[in-house]
């Protein structure tokens, strides 16, 4: 590098004013964004010469630190290096630059006529003055296609049987072959869940699983080995839930909506504008990836301003935003039709859940009817209490059923014994309340447990809770819980508690205006009032809404809950006292059957009931599933500088309107329902005169195939992303690759069986001095195996790869819970049948990665990775040679050829 100082220094001023030149117009493209005169980022200003510590800047540069979109190219460090060796000489001031309308990619598709893709290669090389490599020899080409194909290592009799082949279509054939194995769907899906930021975990601290996701793993997997049309392939994944024609397949495939990092502990915040700070981010992650997957438009960052570099308006992002408002992962759903396991929905089609509504609503119908006729049976010789204080909101006694025995938030019935069981929602907005319980001992309990909660839904599993719980170990006592028990205080003056088993015990918790909270304890106070502190936003009352709030009730195995009250108010000392006084005996069924004069109908309608249950259990559970669910949401306003306090003017669903001969207006009002806006979105990104989606799509399959896309930037076709290596080349084949109706297998084969695919990668000095980074593809540029392959290969080669496709994916590890949220994995990997399936049958959990994998620069859960790095670390060596796999015996002895690609 000093020599080439010394030889900018021989060439004169000429040179180094065309060096300046190059090296500022890589600053002006890749840091001036963020060190400009006006926004100088850790105080650095990049648009001057001025004082510009270059070595630093060129320190955090060599390391890959800067800049944070992604480091430099070779050739691109070797021009700034060489640049600041010779005194950085400067030309003039740096003017930031952006794209304007008639950038490159927003243009639409030229309609190119050529013999191949070699055409514009050659061009390329010619012009240059380099020279091909030649082809590459056919044991070199089957493992280059196996491992680019498959993922796996070509059997040696395959290898033999090309090597052999004589006939002049021997490639195509092999081609062929491979295009139809069902490992080719399992190799380039995980190409697709890269882009897709596929996670089967929630991520952030509590992290918790993601049953299901994986059947969007398999959707992808199909999907690509049905050929499935790439139009249909995204209008499944954007609005497959709403489409007229909807199947299970495109329902499982809006999971892409859903799958970023969900913000748990933000979404339960009590303070309004933080839950909705939270859920605005949420957005963003998702219209990011909709629009970079399918657009290679950073749309996401005109959120707050216009985009700073290509020609997208604030205006635009809000736009999509209100396409997408409504979707949100079903996190803290109930679905009514079952009861699936949390986080998931059921996965039914429209037509599906009409039918099957039309098929449980009269037996549920019938069921209310004489569950109701019995209740009534049963309490008309229940004695009432008779009461000096208000009449509490809601009223479960438990003897009969779950039944609300003054409003309407019944609970299921019948009511568990032990376990958990919800309400029906509540019918008016309740601030101030007593939440009161009468409890009866089994046993002493020595775990902490809640009784009596009222939350709220929105949000994420409750943004809203007050409760009664039971505090277990040292301390057993009773307390308030609410929202991750902020709200909770140590109890002061309260009596220890000393109920011995079969004991009953009256329990009540005020909540006042003043942001007081009272205990009480068989009518008396149980310790002081307490004032949680201020300063935390759960800190003050909470309110609770109308069809959104309910209530929940916890048995267990020491307390049994035998009534609950509601009030919607705040009782006094005295009516708490009066409460405790006038509450009578709990009763069960035999006794109450005592107190009748004739049990003949109540028996006949208990059979009756019992016939109309063994009805509804014979009817299947639907299958559980995880995708999009859809929540009412306001219309969408724009946001000042992003901010969700400075709500300005409505915004209709629309698309950009840069994107030339594509109409960016929706016709749709703000207010339009989802999948009317969804539908809307997707068939203008689908659409046949959208240029960006066929280009997109074109150059991650060439970039996965040679390394490089012909756009370096698989997800930024914007000014940031550069311009494409061979223009011509690239929308020849988007043309092509839209008139074969999307056909990925074609565009792949038509890829394949170009002479830039076959070369060989022999190293040539004096075309790498030209072109250090083989963009004009003199030869075939060698590349180490991605993490996912390489492990494969060894199980492959070692004889114990379970090629079994689809299904749950398999965990190499153990799970618990801390305090009951937070989730815990330890990894826990054997040498079975299960986990010897191929990697992309993994569990794809945020906390659980595997130590081997990410050495060799797998990406995250939930992060987007169009561009996997591809570093070089002694770490990488020693988790080959010490992984748990290759110290048992086979995969040890696997054959080097095996790891390289």
């Amino acid at each position: 590098m000093r020599a080439f100082a010394v030889a900018i220094a021989m060439a004169g001023p000429l040179f180094a004013a065309e060096l300046g030149s190059a090296a500022t117009e890589i600053l002006q493209r890749r840091c001036l964004a963020c060190h400009n005169a006006k926004v100088k980022t850790a105080g650095l200003d990049l648009s001057t010469r001025g004082v510009v510590p270059l070595h630093r800047l060129w320190e955090r540069v060599e390391k890959g630190q800067m800049p944070p979109s992604g480091p430099l190219s070779a050739d691109e460090k070797a021009t700034l290096r060489a640049w600041i060796d010779a005194g950085a000489p400067w030309t003039n001031t740096i003017a930031e630059r952006r794209a304007g309308a008639d950038w490159w990619s927003l243009q639409p598709l030229r309609n190119e006529v050529a013999p191949g893709i070699d055409r514009w290669i050659e061009a390329g090389l010619k012009k240059a003055e380099l020279r091909a490599a030649p082809r590459a020899d056919r044991r070199t080409l089957i493992r280059r296609l196996s491992f680019d194909l498959l993922g796996l290592p070509p059997t040696p009799e395959a290898v033999e049987a090309l090597v052999r082949d004589g006939r002049p279509d021997a490639w195509e054939r092999l081609i062929d072959r491979m295009l139809a194995s069902p490992h080719y769907g399992e190799r380039w899906a995980r190409h697709w869940l890269d882009v897709a930021r596929y996670a089967e975990s929630e991520g952030f601290e509590r992290d918790s699983l993601r049953e299901h996701v994986w059947k969007y793993r398999d959707y992808v997997i199909k999907s690509l080995n049905e050929d499935k049309p790439y139009a249909q392939f995204a209008r499944e994944q954007i609005a497959g839930d709403v489409l007229p024609d909807a199947t299970h397949d495109s329902m499982v495939a809006t999971a892409l909506l859903t799958m970023g990092p969900t913000d748990a502990v933000g979404l339960t915040s009590a303070v309004e504008s933080e839950r909705e700070a939270v859920r605005e981010d949420m957005l963003e992650e998702s219209l990011s990836v909709v629009s970079q997957t399918f657009l290679g438009l950073t749309v996401n960052c005109a959120r707050c301003h216009d985009h700073k570099f290509d020609p997208i308006p604030q205006r635009d992002y809000y736009r999509m935003r209100s396409a997408l408002a409504s979707v949100w992962p079903p996190i803290g759903v109930d679905d009514s039709l079952i009861d699936v396991q949390p986080n998931t929905l059921a996965l039914l089609t429209p037509r599906e859940r009409r039918e099957r509504e039309k098929t449980l609503e009269p037996i549920r119908n019938r069921i209310g009817e004489l569950e109701a006729r019995i209740a009534r049976a049963y309490r008309a010789v229940r004695p009432e209490p008779v009461s000096t204080i208000p009449a509490p909101f809601a009223r479960w006694t438990f003897d009969v059923d779950a039944r609300d025995e003054i409003g309407k938030m019944h609970g299921p019935e019948p009511r568990p014994e032990t376990g958990t069981m919800s309400t029906a929602p509540l019918t008016k907005e309740i601030r101030e309340k007593t939440l009161e319980a009468w409890v009866r001992v089994r046993k002493a309990p020595e775990k902490s447990t809640v009784l009596f909660e009222l939350r709220n839904r929105s949000g994420y599993r409750g943004a809203s809770v007050d409760g009664i719980q039971w505090v277990g170990g040292k301390a057993k006592r009773w307390e308030n819980t609410s929202i991750g028990r902020f709200r909770s205080a140590e109890i002061k003056g309260a009596a220890a508690e000393d109920t011995a088993a079969g004991g009953r015990i009256h329990i009540a918790i005020v909540y006042r205006g003043d942001d007081s909270i009272q205990i009480y304890r068989n009518g008396a106070r149980y310790g002081e009032a307490y004032v949680p502190d201020r300063g935390t936003p759960a800190a003050h009352l909470q309110t609770y809404f109308p069809g959104d709030a309910i209530v929940r009730f916890y048995s267990t195995a020491e307390l049994l809950l035998e009534e609950a009250r509601l009030y919607d108010r705040a009782l006094t000392d005295a009516q708490m006292a009066a409460s405790f006084a006038q509450r009578v005996a709990n009763y069960n069924k035999e006794e109450l059957r005592a107190r009748m004069a004739d049990v003949t109908e109540l028996f006949s309608l208990e059979a009756a009931l019992s016939e109309e249950r063994s009805k509804l259990a014979t009817i299947p559970a639907p299958e559980a599933g995880w995708f999009a669910a859809v929540r009412p949401a306001a219309p969408t306003r724009l946001l000042a500088r992003g901010d969700v306090t400075k709500k300005g003017e409505v915004i209709g669903p629309g698309g950009v309107a840069a994107i030339k001969g594509l109409r960016a207006d929706f016709d749709l009002h703000a207010d339009a329902a989802d999948g009317d806006k969804r539908l809307k979105l997707a068939d203008w990104i689908t659409s046949s005169d959208n240029p960006l989606f066929w280009r997109v799509m074109v150059n991650r399959v060439w970039h996965h195939h040679f390394g490089s896309g012909l756009v370096e930037n698989p997800n930024d076709f914007g000014y940031n992303g550069g311009l494409p290596s061979h223009p011509e080349l690239l929308d020849w084949l988007a043309a092509k690759f839209r008139s074969s109706g999307g056909s990925l297998k074609t565009l792949h084969k038509t890829i394949l069986l170009s002479e830039a695919y076959q070369r060989a990668s022999r190293f040539d000095a004096a075309a790498a001095a030209k072109d250090a980074d083989n963009r004009l593809l003199w030869r075939f540029t060698p590349r180490r195996l991605q993490g996912e392959a390489v492990r494969d290969a060894m199980l492959a080669v070692s004889g114990a790869l379970n090629a079994r496709l689809h299904g749950a994916s398999f965990k190499p590890f153990v799970t618990s819970n801390t305090n009951g949220s937070f989730r815990i994995y330890r990894l826990q990997e054997k040498n079975d049948e299960e986990q010897n399936r191929r990697t992309i049958y993994r569990a794809s959990v945020a906390t659980a990665g595997s130590p081997m994998l990410e050495a060799l620069d797998c990406p995250l859960p939930a992060v987007k990775m169009p561009k996997r790095a591809a570093t070089t670390t002694a770490l990488q060596a020693l988790s080959l040679t010490r992984h748990s796999r290759n110290q048992r015996g086979k995969s040890d002895t696997m054959p080097g050829w095996a790891l390289n690609h």
